[in-house]
């Protein structure tokens, strides 16, 4: 079994990862990067990203094929972009349902899954497949989460994981 570190150093960057999708797909995702380049994250999460002192490493496990990554591993791309203390890798649902079901303790793999991994590549919490706000939420917000809205909750609720990493 592949330890976390060697999962993330085989993992696709964020590039690699869109540009394994077909145009349809690649455009999903260029146009939430587009929205967030447009709008940014809201004044108290850049604050929030800016506060984060140690590394952390967001293995992601995702596919192209799938709406809830494009949305997801693009914020978390945007992530990486304005804090440098933070990287991400993309590897496939077969590697993971392989290296990170049972050591997860996961029934299943639902994708995106983010494992959030300190510095020295130690789990420090999960994000699987869509924000805390729209799993909670009814079919309006699953809606608006689907057109593009709800770019916020995606980083919240990563950004809660990195902090109480950083509490510890």
């Amino acid at each position: 079994m592949a330890t976390y570190r060697e999962l993330f150093d085989i993992g696709q960057s964020y590039t690699e990862f869109v540009g394994s999708g077909l145009p349809a797909e690649t455009a999903a995702a260029a146009a939430i990067a587009q929205r967030l380049e447009d709008q940014g994250p809201a004044a108290p999460l850049l604050q929030r990203i800016e506060q984060i002192e140690r590394r952390y490493h967001l293995l992601v496990v995702g596919e192209m094929w799938c709406p809830d990554c494009q949305i997801n591993v693009t914020v978390l791309d945007d992530l990486c972009r304005r804090q440098p203390r933070i990287d991400l890798a993309v590897i496939t649902r077969g590697r993971a349902e392989d290296d990170l079901k049972t050591r997860l303790g996961l029934e299943r793999i639902a994708i995106p899954l983010v494992v959030v991994l300190d510095e020295a590549f130690e789990p420090a919490g999960l994000f699987i497949e869509r924000p805390r706000l729209v799993r909670e939420g009814d079919e309006a917000v699953l809606r608006a989460y689907k057109a593009g809205e709800h770019l916020d909750a995606t980083l919240a609720d990563v950004l809660e994981l990195i902090e109480q990493a950083e509490q510890r």
